[in-house]
């Protein structure tokens, strides 16, 4: 039987979200040592916000929303909600939910990307960019954001913890 035939959507979503990722640290791994780790943490952060815009377009087209449509945090909740359950693979150990109206807050308890980067001795000088994804959702939803802490660096590294809040003014 052809393999396809026997995975489950969880296993397929796994099987190339891990390859993707592996991608990404591959790609940040050799921009860093050909480029530097000023240029290859621009250029990941810059790369990460231009797919993200990407991601949640196509996520939009799924969903049947246009762009311009979003206008109530119950609205925005629901893309958000779908985009993780599209997207998020079973090793990515986030969170996220809504304590609030207009409040969205995400994290990781244990995070791939900080795993990944001090295995390689990179995390003093990571910029996150696991975060630029989430920024580039909304940006490119054009949706107004406050983003709490406003940081640079790795969370995880310097609190031992990730968690941000990004605070709207929706309907």
């Amino acid at each position: 039987m052809e393999l396809m035939n026997q995975l489950d959507k969880n296993e397929i979503r796994e099987f190339f979200s891990k390859g993707w990722l592996t991608h990404d640290a591959m790609w940040f791994y050799h921009c860093l040592k050909e480029l530097g780790v000023e240029q290859a943490n621009r250029i990941n952060r810059a790369a990460s916000k231009t797919m993200a815009g990407i991601e949640i377009q196509r996520i939009l087209k799924l969903m049947k929303i246009g762009k311009g449509e979003i206008r109530s945090f119950d609205q925005l909740q629901e893309i958000i909600d779908t985009t993780y359950k599209l997207i998020q693979p079973e090793f990515m150990k986030l969170y996220y939910d809504f304590p609030e109206k207009n409040v969205f807050r995400g994290g990781f308890n244990e995070c791939f990307a900080y795993k990944g980067l001090k295995k390689f001795g990179m995390i003093d000088t990571y910029q996150c960019g696991v975060v630029s994804r989430v920024q580039g959702w909304f940006e490119t939803l054009g949706i107004q954001y406050l983003m709490i802490p406003d940081f640079s660096g790795c969370l995880m590294h310097q609190n031992g913890k990730c968690e941000i809040l990004f605070k709207f003014d929706l309907e």
